[in-house]
């Protein structure tokens, strides 16, 4: 059976096995105009861990193409 994690692992609070490396929780937000999406990577080297963040929007309304020729 697997596990199931709520929440990132963190080196001093919740402390991954020592065979994870990097552990990822990416969010799809529906927005007004479209999608936004949004990761956090948790790197783990030698007892530490380093996080990165990205957010990317796509957006999904139709462009108006009237007036252009």
């Amino acid at each position: 059976m697997k596990t199931h994690h709520i929440s990132l692992y963190h080196t001093k609070n919740n402390q991954p096995e020592s065979t994870v490396i990097k552990q990822e929780l990416i969010t799809y937000q529906q927005t007004t105009s479209g999608i936004n999406i949004t990761k956090l990577e948790r790197s783990f080297r030698g007892g530490d861990h380093l996080d990165s963040y990205t957010s990317s929007p796509i957006v999904l309304k139709k462009i108006s193409t009237e007036g252009q020729h």
